[in-house]
This record gives structure tokens, C-alpha cells and sequence, in this order.
């Protein structure tokens, strides 16, 4: 059997890479203006809100693991909506959206021996797949990017000779526009193991959280002002709810939906979403709550933060377990000097 067909696949020198990733990471991270460091990545919060994740009455016995595995139990989970760079700009660049929930006070055995958070973390951005497959061509780019002052212009140069399939994957993301978090749809991007915690039962899947009205963007988002993201989000949420509804995919062929590459699309129509909750958004006052605010910044999310029925697979996966952790030790580190 093809190796990289298996659910733990680690390649050559991979351990190696990952080292270079968080040398890497933590140089780029940024400082606010009031010199406290921000995430590397998702910088900026369009927003943070409370809300519940409702398990379907009648999800599938096949998917009823983890946290999914007692149909109508809710949880509580905080929500956040953010901006993909790691830099804090105006709502209207083009770039990619990310949407973190944090469930709250989740019993079960961790997939990560050392993770002391009672958590279950799903981490989604608003394209179906990742620019780069996996670990060593996503470290190549940042290597590039990292150069001072030319770095943005070597990436570039290195994605047009070298990944041109990635370039292409990236110009799709920066071409979308968005009215509203609270009104597109979101992926996982990369595969979970949601099946057994001590045997073989289940399956790799992807996660899709997708709203019952579909926006279209503005034409000219950069016209618009710097928060208007935050905006729509809040005026929305002082008039009434938000729900999406959270579907999982189940890989179908191997070879057409692999684990190993976080590039390749997994076609909806072979496979098709299905609902197994609710993530529900309450009616709420988003510009007036500091203190959820606060926690929210304070946070990490990490898809690590996982019961083992969810646990994260592949080779992005297995990077972002050291790279977030690093990335998170050593903002809390710098946290101390602002």
C-alpha cells in the first residue's frame, strides 16, 4: 500500500523542516502600535462572540464520535471571526478570512498528552484548500519571505517558477470579496481523524461551516471603511442570530482526496457534507464587550487543542502542532515587556 495513503505519513527530514518553521515564524512576528505582539497569522479580529454548538438530533451513527457522539447535546463555544495576515489592516485588503471556535468544557481523553485545555478547537479559513500541500513547499515560501525588505518579491518569484499551481490557488483567494463573516462559507482546508480513540473505526474527514444566505461581495471593498467587517457583523448581531450549519466531509477515494497534500480540492459532489451541528451565534453587542474582547485575544487556538476521536492529520497539521505552540509560548513571552 502507498504509505502516503495512511492517516500518519511523515516524510524525510520533516522533524527538520518544522524546526526551520519556527525559527522562521517567530521572525516574522509583528508588534501593534502599542508594542504588544500579534498572532503570526489571523492578526485581526473582525470580531468575537459567544455562541452554542447544537450536535444534531439525527446525525449518522457512523460520525457519532467525540464531541459529536451524543445527538441534541449543546455546547458552549466562543467564536472568532478574523483576517488572515499577520499584520493589522483595513477589513477591505484582499486576503483570506478565518473562522476559530473554541468549545468549552470538553470531557474526553486529549489528543495531545500534554494539552491541559479542556477545549475542542476547529480552525477554518474561506477557501476549500491551502495554497501550499504540505510542510516543505510551505516552508519554502516563508523562507523566501522572510528575507528583509525583498522578501514578498523573492515569494513571488518562487511561486511563479517554481509553484505555479500554488500561485494560482492564492489570486483565487485574494480575488474574493465579503460582505459579512456571518455570510460566506468556511473549510477546514485540512484533514481529522474522526472515528474510535483506541482502534482503526472511523475516518479522515474535513470540516465545512457553511450559513443559510450566501453574500456577495462589494465590488470595491478597499473603498469601504477600515472595520467595516466588524461592522456588519455587529449589526447584525443587534437585530438577530447567526447560524451556520457544521457539516463534515468523509474522504472518499485515497488517491482523489489525499491526506498528504492540503492542495487538492475534495470534491463535494463525490463526497457530499454532511450536517452534524449547529453553530449558533446569539443576538448580541459586539462593540460593547471588553472583557470577551480580552479573553478572546488572550486565547489560542490551535487545532491541536483536540479529543483524540478529532485528532488533526497530515503534514500541515503535524507542523501547526509545533509552530502554534512555539508561536504561542513566545507571544506570551513578549506579552510580559508591553
Amino acid at each position: 500500500m502507498n504509505p502516503e495513503l495512511l492517516p500518519d505519513y511523515s516524510t524525510e527530514g520533516e522533524e527538520q523542516i518544522i524546526k526551520e518553521m519556527i525559527k522562521l515564524t517567530i521572525g516574522l512576528m509583528e508588534e501593534s502600535p502599542d508594542g504588544c505582539p500579534l498572532r503570526v497569522q489571523h492578526a485581526k479580529a473582525t470580531a468575537c462572540v459567544r455562541a452554542t454548538f447544537e450536535i444534531a438530533a439525527d446525525i449518522p451513527a457512523s460520525l457519532r464520535y467525540g464531541v459529536f457522539s451524543q445527538p441534541g447535546r449543546v455546547f458552549e463555544a466562543i467564536v472568532r471571526f478574523s483576517n488572515a495576515q499577520g499584520t493589522i489592516t483595513p477589513d477591505g485588503d484582499r486576503t483570506a478570512r478565518g473562522l476559530a471556535i473554541k468549545l468549552l468544557n470538553v470531557p474526553g481523553q486529549r489528543a495531545m498528552a500534554s494539552d491541559t485545555d479542556s477545549s475542542q478547537d476547529f480552525l477554518f479559513v474561506d477557501h476549500p484548500v491551502f495554497p501550499f500541500p504540505n510542510a516543505a513547499e510551505y516552508r519554502d515560501v516563508i523562507k523566501h519571505k522572510s528575507v528583509p525588505l525583498i522578501g514578498d518579491l523573492l515569494a513571488l518569484a518562487h511561486l511563479q517558477l517554481f509553484e505555479p499551481e500554488q500561485l494560482k490557488i492564492i489570486k483565487e483567494i485574494r480575488k474574493k470579496s465579503v460582505t459579512s463573516p456571518l455570510s460566506i462559507t468556511y473549510w477546514s482546508g485540512v484533514p481529522y481523524w474522526l472515528g474510535d480513540a483506541a482502534s482503526t473505526a472511523g475516518q479522515a474527514v474535513k470540516y465545512i461551516a457553511v450559513p443559510p444566505v450566501l453574500a456577495a461581495g462589494p465590488a470595491d471593498p478597499e473603498e469601504l471603511p477600515p472595520d467595516y467587517l466588524r461592522e456588519a457583523v455587529a449589526k447584525q448581531l443587534a437585530a438577530s442570530e447567526a447560524v451556520f450549519d457544521f457539516k463534515v466531509q468523509k474522504q472518499g477515494d485515497p488517491l482523489k482526496m489525499p491526506i498528504e497534500n492540503a492542495s487538492v480540492y475534495w470534491d463535494e459532489q463525490q463526497s457530499v457534507p454532511v450536517t452534524v451541528a449547529t453553530l449558533r451565534i446569539s443576538k448580541q453587542a459586539v462593540n460593547s464587550n471588553s472583557e470577551l474582547e480580552q479573553r478572546c485575544e488572550g486565547m489560542f487556538f490551535n487545532p491541536w487543542h483536540a479529543l483524540k476521536e478529532h485528532r488533526p492529520l497530515g503534514s500541515l497539521n503535524r507542523l501547526r502542532k509545533a509552530v502554534y505552540e512555539a508561536s504561542f509560548a513566545e507571544r506570551e513571552r513578549r506579552k510580559k515587556a508591553c
